[in-house]
């Protein structure tokens, strides 16, 4: 088997932090008499007028009170971190996970609707200023490293627009002397790459000011993760980068961080999907298809529903050891003969097959990678962000390197 070294982007679905916004006290002081209470309500559904027909955020909570009585039903009282992880699981199982375990299509609708019935706001990040700066390349990839700094604490980040939120080595989260709210493993598993999360540590936390030279951004929530692959310190992602125009060179291995501006004419529209952006793709003649746009993966990656479409034939592949947050994930290498973006075209890139739910949470048939990306100049634009506080629109603009 021949083992070649992919990075490949976590896409943590921001809900984990909005986690840290949300009124779940009541939740869990219901769920404590849960063997007391037949039907559980938190203090704030309580209080609320009756309705004939509860609305969704109302018909929300109620879900998520009743998965918390029934984690701790018949149990002795459970610790508050017991209790966080098990406020987690109830809200994601409930709001973005549907019975089978699959994304739901209106997760950030149901999101919405339990944030406005709550009355509880998403922290909205604020971007200032602007910085140039020279990228460097992690060895044997394609990918970039910028200079990050928090609280006075400087290390270079992956940058990856395919990371919904920054994320810190467990260390760097305990030099910073950081409290956050743990992930349990089995929901981890749901967003990253690797076969075996058990032996992976994550939690989420609020954010010091994280600035990138004069580039600075306040209000963040970042994921703190015991397992980086490559041996890097962090991920610059895109909870930092929506806030700013991005101009990145491969060629002069140079990104400019720029205030907002519109759009121009002939630029690739993008839209905005939980914290990342979607691009249509035609791939070997046929298409669109979506994608994710990501500079934190090495190489092209494709569905092994796209490539049974695409009628790739397995016998021509060979496998490929993929490694993500989680470690390592078989997939098999192929080679695409086409990949076009609106009328970017390049021809005979390698593509890694995956069959990963990652890529059905987030809606998509494939990835692009840093293999294409590398072939031109980027100039990222992102739209204002929604009350989720995720862009729901971008576009990219494509300049071909010589």
């Amino acid at each position: 088997m021949n083992f070649l070294r992919v990075l490949y982007s976590g896409i943590i679905v921001s809900v984990c932090s909005n986690l840290l916004s949300l009124p779940v006290v009541g939740i869990q002081t219901t769920a404590r008499s849960a063997s007391h209470t037949p039907t559980p309500s938190p203090s704030w559904i309580a209080q609320t007028p009756p309705s004939n027909s509860p609305s969704l955020g109302q018909q929300l909570i109620q879900e998520i009170s009743q998965c918390m009585a029934g984690a701790f039903s018949g149990t002795e009282p459970g610790t508050p971190q017991e209790f966080q992880a098990a406020s987690m699981r109830c809200t994601i199982q409930t709001i973005i996970l549907d019975p089978q375990g699959n994304i739901r299509a209106d997760a950030s609708d149901r999101m919405g609707a339990m944030l406005a019935f709550t009355g509880a706001a998403v922290p909205q990040t604020i971007s200032q200023g602007e910085a140039t700066i020279q990228l460097q390349q992690l060895p044997d990839s394609q990918v970039f490293t910028v200079p990050v700094t928090i609280a006075g604490n400087s290390q270079r980040f992956l940058l990856d627009t395919g990371a919904s939120n920054s994320i810190l080595s467990q260390q760097t989260i305990q030099q910073l002397g950081l409290l956050g709210m743990p992930i349990p493993s089995d929901l981890l598993a749901y967003f990253v790459v690797g076969d075996d999360c058990s032996q992976v540590q994550a939690s989420i936390h609020r954010l010091p000011p994280v600035s990138v030279e004069a580039a600075n951004v306040e209000g963040m929530s970042g994921m703190g993760l015991s397992q980086l692959p490559a041996n890097a310190q962090g991920v610059l992602g895109m909870d930092f980068l929506k806030g700013f125009d991005l101009v990145l060179d491969p060629k002069a291995l140079s990104l400019k961080l720029l205030p907002p501006s519109p759009t121009v004419n002939g630029a690739i529209p993008l839209q905005g999907k939980l914290g990342v952006m979607i691009v249509e793709v035609y791939v070997n003649g046929q298409g669109p298809f979506p994608f994710l746009v990501d500079t934190g993966a090495d190489l092209m990656v494709i569905s092994q529903r796209l490539a049974d479409r695409l009628a790739i034939d397995r016998a021509q592949t060979e496998d490929f050891q993929v490694q993500g947050f989680c470690g390592e994930e078989l997939g098999k290498k192929s080679r695409l003969n086409s990949v076009r973006l609106q009328n970017q075209e390049q021809n005979n890139l390698d593509t890694v097959i995956l069959e990963n739910q990652l890529l059905d949470l987030i809606g998509v048939e494939g990835i692009v990678g840093q293999n294409y990306l590398t072939q031109y100049q980027q100039y990222w634009r992102f739209g204002a962000a929604n009350n989720l506080g995720f862009p729901e629109t971008g576009s990219l603009l494509l300049s071909p390197l010589n």
